[in-house]
């Protein structure tokens, strides 16, 4: 998220990129109109009633945020959800109650929430969340400069702190809530008096976005009959709904086995989890940049079992030939022999292996139960219930893949009685057929991506030139088309490329 004064004319809209794909539709699942006015009315309720005297935008994919500072110095944040941030009231009321719960359950520092209002109707015009504006500097302005030290320093602290949020078991999945949100008593599981001794928080309804195909509608339902998300995705990889109907049927045969597997068991409580801590979202000191003062964006963070929250942060993803367990990232052996450049590359995939096996080695010393669901769990089951919720984004193919993997080492996860899912010889041809289409279509995707420096939805950043984009993305499907091997090739290429031309 890049911050920037800008004029009132332009603070509904997304001014913060554009988009190859479908702009239209972008730029209005991100436009937010609300009453300017109440909103700097409430900014100052909580500002000890200093004036307004500026206003800052911020935008993320989901969000908008407005930093106001008022002629005190005081600095608060208002935090609006844009329409694709999912079901009305839900996004907002989760997050400020997972923002209260964390900052007085936890040590994770988080910012101090102010005032919040999810029902659209309130003065504002819209849902809204106040909070104090995180303090230090992010992360990603710094990093650069930290020492080896240092960096390890952080890396343990960021372990220490993910082992706070790991160490609460939930009574269920779902999302937080204070329970005032969600009144129904058969929509929400009250905490305990030890988790939640003031009695003020509940687990209720998911509020992924997930849920309404990124949509703006309210209604799950509606969307169940809508088109393929990804349209330059083959009919026969992507599927219609009766087609996922049916590989979710065939996955159904597997859940019961797979649920009871005692690697998954030891892994499932219902555990929160940040899952997006890239370096925009933590806040480390002025003074001492291994310090981190705030963990921020915590919009969609749900309560799911601990196997499928643990993960890499963003920030210490490894490179692809990283490698687990105890050997240390080292050097190719012919290292002199690389050109310049190559060298440069080398160092820094050394660099980011290293960030990687501190976070790994860290976490097994403080976070042993993260560790394990996150390296120690039976990978294909794992994956599955990765998968299965997935595949009206990512097309059917990944599942038809881990239900094939899944069938072949049925005994080697420790199952004695026959596959409950038996797949003919007609279905594994298929799956693999679909499968050497399917890396066709994802290579494409990410050579575009990759070459382009943008996302799914095309997003440009701002200081990008948006018309040399468009030239660029043109000449990458020209180059692509020219290599063919053949005219079907070439057609199959245009077809799969995934921006419009």
């Amino acid at each position: 998220m890049a911050g920037a004064e800008i004029s009132e004319r332009d603070l509904y809209d997304y001014t913060n990129g554009r988009f190859l794909n479908d702009e239209k539709s972008q730029l209005s699942k991100r436009r937010v109109e609300f009453n300017l006015s109440n909103l700097c009315n409430e900014a100052v309720s909580v500002a000890n009633g200093s004036p307004v005297r500026k206003i800052e935008k911020m935008e993320g994919g989901f969000s908008k945020a407005l930093v106001i500072t008022t002629e005190n110095g005081k600095e608060v944040v208002a935090k609006l959800p844009c329409p694709n941030a999912g079901r009305a009231m839900y996004s907002t009321a989760s997050e400020a109650a997972v923002l209260q719960y964390v900052s007085t359950r936890t040590q994770v520092p988080v910012p101090k929430l102010l005032a919040w209002n999810a029902d659209a109707t309130n003065p504002v015009g819209a849902e809204y969340i106040i909070m104090e504006k995180a303090p230090g500097v992010q992360l990603f302005t710094v990093w650069d400069d930290l020492s080896a030290t240092d960096r390890i320093k952080l890396i343990k602290s960021l372990t220490q702190l993910e082992h706070q949020l790991a160490a609460i078991q939930f009574p269920a999945y779902g999302n937080l809530y204070f329970r005032q949100s969600i009144p129904e008593p058969s929509k929400r599981v009250l905490l305990d008096s030890f988790l939640d001794p003031t009695a003020q928080f509940c687990v209720g309804p998911s509020c992924d976005p997930a849920w309404t195909n990124g949509t703006t509608a309210a209604d799950i339902d509606s969307t169940l009959d809508m088109g393929p998300l990804n349209n330059n995705l083959a009919s026969d990889l992507q599927g219609n709904a009766k087609d996922h109907i049916v590989l979710c049927d065939m996955a159904l045969k597997l859940l019961p086995n797979l649920a009871g597997l005692s690697s998954l068991q030891q892994s499932a409580r219902p555990t929160i989890w940040h899952t997006d801590l890239h370096m925009g979202n933590i806040f480390v000191s002025e003074q001492d940049h291994s310090q981190i003062v705030s963990v921020i964006d915590w919009q969609h963070i749900s309560i799911s079992p601990l196997f499928l929250q643990a993960r890499w942060p963003v920030l210490l993803s490894p490179p692809d030939d990283y490698a687990l367990g105890p050997r240390h990232p080292e050097l190719s052996s012919d290292f002199e022999n690389f050109d310049p450049h190559d060298k440069e590359v080398a160092l820094f995939q050394k660099e980011r292996a290293d960030a990687s096996k501190a976070y790994e080695i860290a976490t097994y010393l403080n976070n042993r139960d993260t560790y394990v669901a996150l390296w120690k769990t039976d990978q294909p089951a794992r994956e599955f219930f990765k998968r299965i919720g997935d595949t009206w984004d990512d097309g059917m193919v990944p599942l038809q893949m881990c239900l094939l993997k899944i069938c072949e080492n049925w005994g080697l996860l420790g199952f004695s009685d026959p596959c409950p899912l038996d797949l003919s010889i007609r279905d594994v041809e298929t799956f693999n057929q679909r499968s050497k289409k399917y890396k066709q279509w994802y290579g494409i995707q990410e050579f575009a991506k990759k070459y382009l420096d943008t996302d799914d939805d095309g997003w440009i950043a701002p200081q990008m030139d948006f018309d040399e984009k468009r030239l660029q993305n043109k000449a990458l499907l020209d180059l692509l088309i020219e290599r063919a091997q053949s005219e079907e090739e070439a057609r199959e290429t245009r077809r799969m490329w995934p921006f419009p031309t």
